[in-house]
């Protein structure tokens, strides 16, 4: 994706509702030049499995504002240099160029290396991105590289590992009574099966001379953790530094089995964020978690299922549950395997568990009130989206380092204290998919019907379709062409669909266009709206005319880009 006003603005807003943490877009100031510290950073997103960002000209320390830098050009030519003569293997590095309010913005996208490639490194030492910056790779981390590194056929399965002189005795009993009768319902072939240890060694609970295997140790053990400490979790509240003593409150060991530690989990996370009373439409008064419980159950039950078991058991690694001043944060050891972060977010259902065994038994877990501890059909992280934007609550943010993946939940509202108002005014009906949609049409611009399906999975097209319908009735929302876009009555950012109508026929689509792709060629933009190049240009030349759009490079360049003006 490249970089334009629209993707910055945006970014930043980001950055101040994760401020602490910055693990996929560092800024710097950069006033006097590129900073020392450049190689370091190029060499730790190198590192990473997606891309990360560099934005310099943007101040951190002031609150992540545009401070601009003297001589972008030249700027980048340093970077080059140093990514080129002092990171090894050296990364693709791809460079834009911004202005804001006439303030100069560098943005680099830094393009992870292959699997095979890595380490990066710089001044003979590898760099690792955490939350807070870069920090100089250790021996586990360099380990968890090398095994991303492995083709399938080549990686150890841990969890399929068996554990000499143990046995079906270690398991908690109710657990387990619940785990065959569930396997046994679920699947006929199975349940022909009478013995309880020939139904084990099937489904990779224990070996054929009764050994239990790690995965089945971890999922229904009475205390794997008696047999590696390291198979538990923790959580904590993490207090801010403001001079009181300590840096944790209520710190608990969560042990047991897979559904108890999901279970205890939960609670916790629930007794330690907010719980708000209010009257529902009844006239009851319920109380509401500040998370969605099965975003909660969700996020646990996948860092706990999907964690490493190999390197990081050794190095005493947990799966960590803590709260902040700023956010809720779940992380596990281990990063993604055979999945991008990217593939994990789309509308398609995606499954690639890192622990095959472990899952398949995961599959026939339940919790004590009957739940699932896991889905297992890969639709899970959807599930999140969908009922964190229900609630109001900012979009969650999905982190993988490659030797640990992270989930982010901002704490607050989903909108700006304008926001609020603004859809106050409008309207007192709202349900809160619409008021997220009215927001994107009023920071970003029209969006096709297409375009908003995408946005809104699960949602259906004919759903989309009937909350447009509704939207349009209210009179905020007009639709011509597939292209929906804020009525005249509704005071937005952007042009009104009319206002671009009556510039052209293919004007709404092509603004649209823009608003989605940022910074494109004429021919990229023909591509995404179907319009022919003669059509396109044709409808470009009143967008700028009226300054809806600029041109970026020489006429007649087949490298020459338009973008929207940041007088929308």
């Amino acid at each position: 994706m490249t970089w334009d006003s629209f993707r910055l603005s945006e970014t930043l807003a980001q950055l101040r509702a994760f401020g602490d943490d910055t693990t996929l877009v560092e800024c710097k100031t950069a006033k006097g030049g590129i900073p020392a510290d450049i190689g370091e950073t190029l060499c730790a997103f190198a590192n990473m499995p997606q891309t990360g960002s560099i934005l310099l000209g943007v101040s951190e320390s002031l609150g992540f504002v545009v401070t601009g830098v003297d001589d972008p050009s030249q700027m980048e030519k340093s970077v080059v240099n140093v990514n080129r003569n002092s990171v090894d293997p050296a990364p693709q590095l791809h460079i834009s160029h911004l202005a804001v309010d006439g303030k100069a913005v560098v943005a680099i996208d830094v393009m992870p290396l292959l699997p095979q490639e890595k380490p990066a490194r710089y001044q003979k030492n590898a760099y690792l991105r955490q939350a807070d910056g870069d920090y100089v790779m250790n021996s586990n981390d360099l380990r968890m590289l090398s095994i991303s590194a492995l083709n399938e056929p080549e990686r150890v399965d841990y969890d399929f590992a068996p554990l000499p002189s143990t046995g079906i005795e270690l398991l908690d009993q109710s657990a387990l009574e619940e785990y065959l009768k569930t396997i046994r319902s679920s699947r006929s072939r199975l349940a022909n099966i009478s013995d309880h240890q020939q139904l084990l060694q099937m489904t990779n609970v224990c070996d054929t001379n009764g050994n239990l295997r790690l995965g089945g140790l971890y999922a229904l053990g009475y205390l794997p953790q008696a047999f590696d400490p390291a198979l538990g979790a923790t959580a904590a509240v993490r207090l801010t530094r403001d001079g009181r003593k300590g840096r944790n409150q209520n710190l608990v060991e969560l042990e047991g089995p897979l559904p108890a530690m999901l279970e205890a989990g939960m609670a916790w996370v629930q007794q330690n964020t907010t719980i708000t009373s209010r009257y529902n439409d009844h006239g009851h008064l319920v109380d509401t978690p500040e998370f969605p419980p099965s975003a909660i159950r969700e996020v646990l039950a996948n860092a706990l299922v999907h964690r490493d078991l190999g390197p990081s058991l050794e190095v005493g690694k947990k799966v960590e549950i803590r709260v902040t001043e700023r956010s809720l944060v779940v992380s596990n050891p281990g990063g993604l395997r055979g999945v991008t972060r990217d593939q994990l977010l789309s509308s398609s259902l995606t499954k690639a568990p890192v622990n095959k065994r472990l899952y398949e038994i995961a599959r026939y877990l339940r919790m004590p009130d009957g739940q699932r501890v896991i889905e297992g059909e890969g639709g899970g992280i959807q599930e999140i989206l969908t009922v964190t934007r229900e609630a109001r609550l900012p979009e969650p943010r999905f982190i993988d380092t490659g030797v640990e993946f992270k989930v982010i939940f901002p704490r607050g509202s989903r909108f700006s204290e304008e926001d609020e108002a603004w859809l106050s005014s409008l309207s007192d009906s709202l349900t809160p998919t619409e008021e997220d949609l009215l927001v994107t049409l009023r920071t970003s611009g029209p969006m096709s019907i297409g375009r908003l399906g995408l946005r809104y999975v699960p949602m259906s097209q004919n759903a989309c379709v009937a909350m447009v319908d509704k939207l349009e009735s209210l009179g905020v929302v007009s639709l011509v062409d597939d292209i929906v876009a804020l009525a005249d009555g509704a005071t937005g950012d952007h042009p009104s669909i009319q206002d671009l109508s009556s510039l052209g026929v293919n004007v709404p689509a092509l603004f649209e266009a823009l608003s989605s792709l940022g910074d494109s060629t004429v021919h990229q933009l023909s591509e995404y709206t179907g319009l022919s190049v003669g059509q396109v240009r044709y409808a470009l030349d009143p967008l700028i005319t009226q300054g809806y759009a600029k041109m970026n490079g020489g006429q007649g360049s087949r490298r020459t880009t338009y973008s929207l003006t940041t007088r929308v």
